[in-house]
């Protein structure tokens, strides 16, 4: 018996990303006042490495490199006539263009293009003339300090120099304002310029600029300050590395577990085994860094979209986990409507993803009959044209799941056709995508059944109340019915990637049912992710044969045209055949 691995590949995330590849930057500067041939040099702040270079050439500057996490806290530096000239960056995926004189350095450049640098620029803008004032006074006290101004007395400290002392201050005031004037005039500047910078990070904390501003400082914040601050960086922004910086200085014990998940789950695992370690270790992780830190929002967003990997290694139990932490987070304080909105989406899409995982029942649609023309002019569909009259039916809306196939196994008590002309015929096979020991594989539950026999699915079909679908019924459904659009190449429409799953964007395996776009008639998967027996039978060489169409996941664009007819032996094995329940019903009962 042949077994397939299971591998959990598809995985979906809401708003949660892990550290992106190597983005490429663009630097294009005209800087002026420069000999050409002066070499510039990119520097990490936090190292001062040199990560790059360009030199000035008619008055431009281009520097063209990759940064493995974005933005980056970094210089743009030159030493002229022993003089070091640099400005700050926050360097971005994208072109950033500079203009200015060397002597606008550090301040006064202007900068365009990149947002992160722009709006960072503007932060500047505010504060240029504060700077240059600080940098004046700090050179001013620093020399003054060298000449003695400030020096100490016989048990006292800070007594001030009287060469360097204001005239105007009153001898019963000067006790009271200890130090050199400029070194006042220093702080009044500073406390000026800080409370300008807090203001700003205060207002735009949902910019990469005011994140980092933050980061500036941040060792002079309170923890509890901090964590407001941090409350107001969106959540599509928590994995950035300033809002890591931010975390780690919060909490250092949550931002290592959170960080490490995120590690695990960016690694390639050689093995199944090896890749449900990974995720059931980063989901614990996840939890630890959000016990540690319960206003560690991001933890519970990765949670909430870990469900897809986390079905293989806990099966159903892992919608519950999604959902719960996603409540969590709709619960907290300071979340936006919009991401509330968001998250609040996603919760529906997670509990109408265990319904399909758990519901027995199949969900059946009214189909009105008529008349089409069956069939195409392509030769390998197999299917000439004609003229074909279907009556009134329903169809089951989702291909039958492992999960019912399963529900009709526990009732069933055989793995064999039990009367009938079939009887003693296999109704199924084991895999590791589908039903192993009468059970859905975890993780599979909402995977249509596979490794089927018509046997199998015709025997399914008649326990349900049914039967299985013939070739006009099928196609009929599958091109919209009356509402259908004849000539559409696939169900539901002309381009297949948003309509079905097939050789080019199905990873090389099925997917749970009613994850693409449905056809006219809301129903799903008719072309791809799985074929699907009809009841249309013959007899060939003494074997019993049976009509499939629809194509699968295995198979090219083409074959998934609802016209493409093709039969299997009807004992034969396939992890890509399945199945759809079709009833009768009367037609006074049908609605358009």
């Amino acid at each position: 018996m042949m077994k397939f691995l299971k591998v959990s590949l598809f995985f979906s995330v809401v708003w949660f990303s892990f550290p992106a590849l190597a983005s490429v930057f663009v630097i294009d500067a005209r800087i002026s006042g420069v000999k050409d041939g002066t070499i510039f040099n990119l520097r990490q702040f936090d190292t001062q490495r040199v990560i790059n270079a360009g030199q000035i050439e008619k008055g431009r500057l281009v520097i063209v490199g990759e940064l493995a996490d974005v933005p980056q806290h970094l210089w743009l530096c030159t030493t002229i006539d022993d003089v070091f000239h640099y400005c700050d960056l926050l360097l971005d995926r994208d072109t950033l263009y500079i203009e200015g004189s060397i002597t606008d350095f550090p301040y006064y450049l202007k900068f365009r293009g990149a947002n992160t640098q722009v709006e960072y620029g503007r932060y500047l803008d505010l504060v240029s003339d504060l700077n240059r004032q600080r940098d004046s006074l700090h050179v001013l006290s620093t020399l003054f300090h060298e000449l003695g101004a400030w020096g100490t007395g016989k048990g006292k400290a800070g007594v001030v120099n009287s060469p360097f002392r204001k005239k105007n201050i009153s001898a019963e005031n000067s006790d009271k304002r200890m130090g050199l004037d400029v070194d006042w005039e220093l702080k009044d500047v500073e406390h000026l310029r800080d409370s300008i910078r807090l203001d700003y990070v205060y207002k735009h904390m949902d910019t990469y600029a005011g994140q980092f501003l933050l980061t500036r400082f941040m060792k002079q914040v309170s923890i509890d300050s901090l964590r407001q601050f941090y409350r107001l960086i969106p959540m599509d922004m928590k994995h950035s590395k300033f809002a890591r910086m931010l975390s780690n200085q919060i909490n250092p014990y949550a931002e290592a577990c959170i960080r490490q998940a995120n590690d695990l789950l960016s690694m390639k695992a050689n093995t199944p085994a090896e890749e449900f370690r990974y995720v059931e270790e980063a989901f614990k992780l996840y939890e630890q860094g959000v016990r540690l830190d319960p206003d560690r929002l991001d933890g519970y967003i990765a949670i909430g979209g870990l469900y897809d990997r986390l079905l293989s290694c806990r099966g159903i139990e892992a919608f519950d986990i999604s959902i719960k932490y996603l409540q969590l987070f709709m619960s907290a304080p300071n979340v936006r409507e919009s991401e509330r909105e968001v998250v609040q989406k996603r919760i529906d899409e997670i509990i109408y993803r265990k319904d399909l995982a758990t519901n027995t029942k199949p969900e059946m649609l009214q189909i009105k009959g008529g008349t089409f023309v069956m069939g195409s002019t392509y030769p390998e569909d197999n299917n000439p044209e004609h003229s074909v009259e279907v009556g009134d039916f329903q169809i089951s809306k989702y291909e039958i799941t492992n999960n019912q196939f399963a529900a009709f196994l526990s009732d069933y008590k055989s793995n064999k056709v039990k009367n009938g002309e079939y009887t003693g015929e296999i109704l199924y096979y084991e895999c590791n995508w589908g039903i192993e020991g009468g059970r859905p594989v975890k993780g599979y539950e909402a995977h249509p059944a596979i490794y089927i026999t018509w046997f199998g699915a015709n025997e399914y079909c008649r326990w349900a109340g049914g039967r299985l679908p013939t070739e006009e019924e099928w196609e009929y459904a599958a091109r919209g019915g009356h509402r259908g659009n004849k000539d559409h190449l696939y169900s539901g429409g002309m381009e297949l990637d948003s309509l079905g799953w097939y050789e080019a964007n199905s990873e090389g395996k099925p997917h749970p049912v009613g994850m693409k776009s449905p056809n006219e008639l809301g129903l799903y998967d008719m072309s791809g992710n799985v074929w699907e027996w009809c009841s249309n039978i013959f007899f060939q060489d003494d074997r019993l044969y049976a009509h499939v169409r629809g194509g699968s996941w295995f198979i090219e664009r083409a074959i998934c045209r609802p016209t493409c007819r093709y039969y299997i032996y009807a004992s034969s094995k396939h992890f890509n055949n399945g199945f759809r329940l079709v009833k009768d019903i009367n037609p006074t009962n049908v609605y358009d």
